[in-house]
């Protein structure tokens, strides 16, 4: 009959390549553990003999703890800690890695722009003066925005305008209302761009503003 074989669960690659590292002998003296001794386990001891020298200073439990005896108190409970902590896993990682991942989540920033620290929402900054905005001018629609004449203007896609603040006594010929109104007011129409693209003249003290 075949020998049992234990199995361990790897939660994670990086379980397989992480170094532990272990002592197996003390000079002549082999350490009398199959895997050797932990350098962790080591350190779970020293902390949990500082927790009980620090609970003993604590009222009605330090008098407890005093009342036990030192070899009770220092070694056999330390070990037995240090022991509990070597063998318990939060989510597949040690308890001093775990306690290290909780203080990281806790003192990183939550609110993030780009991978950066940001402002939480709803937080009153401090009102802007200027804001600077560049449109995406590979895109088929024009950004919006006003300029005042004489400027030209190169259109790539076709537009339709509309006219505003045209005097009263002004012909009904198309032209004649364009040249008199002060504002053009203008939106995109279609998507597809111009063969060829046109420039749009415009006249000295003209308005013309992007929808």
């Amino acid at each position: 009959m075949p020998a049992e074989q234990s199995h361990k669960v790897v939660r994670s690659y990086r379980l397989v390549f992480r170094r532990r590292w272990r002592i197996f002998r003390l000079q002549n003296w082999r350490i009398p553990l199959p895997n050797g001794l932990e350098l962790r386990v080591i350190g779970y001891w020293l902390v949990c003999l500082a927790a009980f020298l620090l609970l003993g200073r604590v009222p009605l439990l330090g008098e407890v703890l005093i009342s036990l005896p030192e070899s009770l108190r220092l070694v056999a409970l330390p070990v037995a800690g240090a022991w509990f902590l070597a063998q318990w896993e939060i989510d597949g990682r040690s308890p001093h890695r775990a306690l290290i991942g909780i203080l990281g989540y806790w003192l990183r920033p939550r609110a993030l722009a780009g991978f950066r620290r940001c402002p939480v929402e709803g937080q009153v900054l401090v009102p802007l003066e200027r804001v600077s905005q560049a449109p995406d001018v590979s895109g088929s629609r024009y950004p919006r925005g006003c300029l005042v004449g004489p400027a030209k203007v190169l259109l790539r896609y076709p537009v339709r305008i509309e006219l505003r603040q045209v005097p009263s006594r002004t012909g009904a010929a198309s032209s004649e209302r364009m040249a008199a109104a002060r504002q053009w007011h203008i939106t995109g129409a279609r998507r597809v761009p111009f063969h060829k693209g046109k420039v749009l003249d415009v006249p000295v003290g003209r308005k013309v503003i992007f929808e």
